[in-house]
């Protein structure tokens, strides 16, 4: 089953793991939803002349969540796009404590989402979606939920940098 799955080239424990495949798997399953949904309605409007009136709500509550948790796996895989070449110059020691602080500049950064998305899913959550009578604030919850999820997977990143096990997309030993 490991060769199903796309990992990140450093070792991760089990329970890190764990959640980034059964993330995958939930990324993986919105994908398939929304590709069905979605030719379903285009082949009722082609052959039956009718629409499935909620492939739109639907279409946007999958691919606002898929943003989200797809955001996390890539921050699992250290996949984000990141300007290098100046970072790479810099002797190990130095190099370390910039990525180490990168790494807390974008975990304070995940922490503010999520609080903030906490607040919008409180605000939303009475309302409902026009067709699929779906709390609102269910589609907001992506934000604050994928950002948890990167936050955990920055974190353990972080903690290999500060230990001196991992550099920025290359698997490289930090240490001086």
């Amino acid at each position: 089953m490991s060769s199903f799955f796309y990992r990140p080239s450093r070792p991760e424990p089990a329970p890190l793991r764990w959640l980034g495949d059964g993330l995958d798997i939930v990324i993986t399953v919105l994908a398939a939803a929304l590709l069905i949904v979605m030719t379903a309605n285009v082949l009722a409007r082609s052959l039956l002349n009718a629409d499935i009136a909620w492939n739109t709500e639907f279409g946007e509550f999958a691919l606002v969540w898929a943003t989200f948790l797809g955001g996390a796996a890539a921050a699992r895989r250290g996949a984000h796009m990141s300007i290098t070449e100046f970072v790479d110059k810099i002797p190990a020691g130095p190099r370390r404590l910039i990525e180490l602080l990168l790494r807390l500049v974008v975990m304070g950064l995940l922490v503010l989402l999520v609080r903030a998305g906490i607040n919008i899913v409180g605000k939303t959550m009475d309302q409902q979606m026009s067709v699929l009578y779906w709390p609102v604030g269910l589609q907001y919850l992506a934000m604050p939920v994928g950002s948890g999820l990167s936050l955990v997977f920055i974190a353990y990143e972080t903690w290999l940098v500060a230990r001196g096990e991992y550099a920025s997309g290359s698997g490289q030993d930090v240490t001086p």
